[in-house]
């Protein structure tokens, strides 16, 4: 089966990218198929590495029609990254123009879903429904909204964690090639943006007891922060950091977090810290990664880090409560045996989510859909064969 995957891609510098790249190693990996990139360009990115065959002009509606006739005609499946924005056509509708056009299965990989979205995104959802042969997302919870906000068919619906790559570096190792020999390590990581809640991690480091603590921020600014802003919030938070005199304990690291890069840092550090300031994400790319290395992970609870850190895999604070999380991090740092009891639960359930069984799981359910879809289209050209009016679909889209 060749699988034509739809999505940003490296060099672009952005979650889905990074996701849509992963996926694809994990397909390869899983397979002796020759799968496809069709990347979907800003015009930013230069030049695109080989397994790119295609690349779709986000703005340029027929380069999507295109983009639809070459996968009908060399691929066997088809799966889409969804993302609010990286489409073009108002609320990014031009995706539903290039799948109503696919007759081959389709799986739709849903990373947003909204709770209380506007008329557009709404449809847009719902004709994803409509036309994709399955949509997959990482958590019950957003079964449950699709099942409810938007009244998609459950059995339309498949739930696929997210992938996290495997981590084999030992934590000492680490520690010492990145400089942080008898350190107590937290991280973040991720593109720095006003709506990830440093503030209140950085605010809780200064009622941090232990003398050997470090707090690491690792990340470059977002592409789209820095093109409208600059690195301002970068400078507050820098400057917040000098104002409650904690210099010492806290960390920037101005680089793109890339896979090798984020591998060394999640070995190297004891704690994870997700704060984001509301519960309105339903994934979390970072938040996986982080539980996939094994570390003590501390979120407040958005949607995404309540089903994944809960069953004792992690710890939730409230919001925006920089008390509550110094409280907990001091507990977990004089504390060793609850520190690796929480380690050690994140570390088996990451075991579940490596990119490998991610890649299985997708695998096999493109391979239900192409067995249902054959046997559909048998089935259709038995009836018109006897001239009796068919009453199955040819390409077997799973309505809401």
């Amino acid at each position: 089966m060749k699988i034509a995957i739809i999505g940003t891609y490296p060099p672009r510098q952005c979650g889905i990218a990074t996701f849509t790249h992963d996926l694809y190693q994990s397909l390869q990996y899983s397979s002796n198929q020759d799968h496809r990139i069709f990347a979907v360009s800003d015009g930013s990115e230069y030049v695109f590495p080989e397994e790119v065959t295609y690349v779709i002009d986000k703005e340029n509606l027929n380069s999507y029609f295109q983009a639809a006739e070459i996968i009908n005609e060399t691929f066997d499946a088809c799966i889409i990254q969804h993302e609010y924005g990286i489409f073009g056509g108002e609320t990014g509708k031009y995706i539903i123009d290039l799948i109503k056009n696919l007759k081959i299965p389709v799986v739709t990989n849903l990373h947003t879903v909204l709770e209380q979205p506007n008329p557009f995104e709404y449809r847009i959802i719902r004709q994803l429904g409509q036309y994709s042969s399955k949509l997959t997302v990482m958590t019950q919870r957003a079964i449950d909204m699709l099942e409810k906000i938007y009244q998609i068919n459950p059995e339309s619906i498949a739930l696929i964690p997210h992938g996290v790559p495997q981590f084999e570096c030992d934590q000492e190792i680490a520690k010492k090639k990145l400089g942080f020999q008898n350190k107590k390590v937290m991280l973040s990581f991720g593109f720095l943006g006003r709506s990830k809640g440093f503030e209140t991690a950085i605010k809780s480091v200064a009622n941090i007891e232990d003398d050997d603590f470090v707090y690491i921020i690792l990340g470059s600014t977002h592409p789209n922060v820095l093109r409208t802003e600059g690195d301002t919030y970068r400078e507050d938070l820098m400057e917040m950091v000098m104002n409650l005199n904690i210099g010492h304990k806290v960390q920037f690291v101005n680089q793109f977090a890339s896979e090798k890069l984020l591998k060394e840092y999640l070995s190297a550090c004891d704690i994870y810290v997700t704060p984001y300031p509301n519960e309105h994400q339903i994934s979390s790319g970072t938040l996986s990664f982080a539980v996939g290395a094994g570390t003590a992970c501390i979120s407040t609870p958005y949607w995404y880090a309540k089903d994944l850190l809960a069953e004792d895999r992690g710890i939730l604070f409230p919001f925006n409560d920089a008390n509550a999380l110094s409280t907990i991090v001091n507990d977990l740092l004089a504390n060793p045996a609850k520190m690796l009891y929480y380690r050690n639960n994140a570390a088996a359930y990451g075991k579940q989510m490596s990119w490998a069984n991610v890649g299985k799981c997708q695998l096999a359910l493109l391979k239900e859909l192409s067995d249902q879809n054959t046997t559909t289209i048998s089935l259709n050209n038995a009836v018109q064969h006897h001239v009796v009016t068919p009453i199955f679909q040819t390409n077997n889209r799973l309505s809401s």
